[in-house]
C-alpha cells in the first residue's frame, strides 16, 4: 500500500488498472480547513472569472452538453446557497492558488512514481473543485487527462465505461464525441462499472475513458485532482487533428500508428490551440 499523508492507493492494483480502467482511492481530506464550505467559497471569489462556472445540477447524463452559465453575483454566495440554488459549481485550475497548489502537489508528489515509467511520465498537474446540488448529475464526457475524483462531503455514483474487452468501439464512441455526434450511451451503459464514493473514498479515472455522475441527497463536494501524462498531452492533439481531417472526409490514422505523424499533428494542434488564445476577444 503507498501512502502519502492525503491519498491512500494500492499500488499493485494501480500498476495493474493505469489507463485501462478505475479503482477505487481511500484519501485523508474530509477534515481539511481548505475544504470547508466557508474556505471553497473563499476560493471561489478569488479565483479569475474564467475558472468558476455555474450551471443547472440536473442535466441529462446520455446527452452532449455544453457549458451554459446560470450564476450571478459573487460565485461564494451561489457555493453557500448550492443546497437550495439547484446548481452544479466547478472551481477550475485552483492551483492557481498557492496553498491549493501545495495540496494538488502533496496528493501528486508520491504518485508521480508510479507513472514515471509509463506513457513518458506525469506532466503538467491541476485541481479543480466540484459544488453539486442534492441529486445533481454530471453528463457523460471523455477527459483528455488521468485524474483522482476524491470525495470530500456527499456521496456521488461514478459511472465507468472502460469497454476492457472491445477497444474498438471504445475508439469509436471516442471519435463520436470528439467529432461533436451523439455516442452509444445504451453501449456504454451496459458495460459500465458503477462505484459509490462517499467521504474518505475516491476513484482514478484514466485518460479517455467515458464516465458521467450522479449524486444523492445533500450537497456533494468533490476535490479532482488531474495530470496528464506524454502520452495523453501527445494524444489530445492527434484526436483533435483527427476531428478536424474527418470533417474534411478524410480518413486519418489513429493515434499510435505512425509515431512521426501523430508528433506532426501534436504540433499543429498546439500551434492553432496558441494563436486561438492570442486572438483579441
Amino acid at each position: 500500500m503507498l501512502k502519502t499523508s492525503l491519498v491512500h492507493i494500492d499500488e499493485e492494483a494501480f500498476a495493474d488498472a493505469f489507463a485501462r480502467r478505475s479503482i477505487l482511492v481511500q484519501h485523508s481530506l474530509v477534515e481539511h480547513p481548505l475544504f470547508t464550505m466557508e474556505a471553497i467559497a473563499e476560493l471561489a471569489d478569488r479565483l479569475p472569472s474564467h475558472s468558476v462556472r455555474r450551471e443547472r445540477g440536473q442535466l441529462p447524463v446520455g446527452e452532449a452538453h455544453r457549458y451554459v452559465d446560470v450564476g450571478e453575483g459573487p460565485p461564494s454566495a451561489s457555493i453557500l446557497d448550492v443546497e437550495r440554488n439547484g446548481f452544479r459549481i466547478s472551481l477550475r485550475d485552483i492551483q492557481q492558488v498557492p496553498e491549493y497548489a501545495e495540496v494538488v502537489d502533496e496528493c501528486l508528489d508520491l504518485v508521480e512514481p508510479l507513472v514515471a515509467a509509463r506513457e513518458g511520465g506525469m506532466r503538467f498537474r491541476s485541481g479543480y473543485l466540484f459544488i453539486s446540488a442534492p441529486a445533481s448529475t454530471t453528463p457523460m464526457h471523455f477527459d483528455a487527462e488521468h485524474s483522482f475524483l476524491l470525495q470530500i462531503r456527499g456521496t456521488k455514483h461514478v459511472h465507468v465505461a472502460a469497454f476492457e474487452n472491445d477497444q474498438a468501439k471504445l475508439r469509436q464512441e471516442l471519435e463520436r464525441y470528439t467529432d461533436g455526434e451523439q455516442c452509444d450511451f445504451e453501449a456504454m451503459e451496459a458495460v459500465a462499472e458503477t462505484f459509490r464514493i462517499e467521504p474518505g473514498l475516491g476513484v482514478y479515472l484514466p485518460s479517455y475513458i467515458p464516465h458521467w455522475v450522479d449524486t444523492e441527497a445533500g450537497v456533494s463536494v468533490s476535490f479532482s485532482i488531474p495530470f496528464y501524462t506524454r502520452l495523453c498531452q501527445r494524444a489530445e492533439g492527434v484526436y483533435r487533428v483527427n476531428s478536424w481531417l474527418r470533417k474534411a472526409r478524410l480518413s486519418p490514422r489513429p493515434p499510435g500508428e505512425i509515431e512521426p505523424l501523430d508528433a506532426t499533428k501534436e504540433v499543429v494542434f498546439r500551434s492553432l490551440r496558441t494563436a486561438r488564445q492570442k486572438l483579441p476577444v
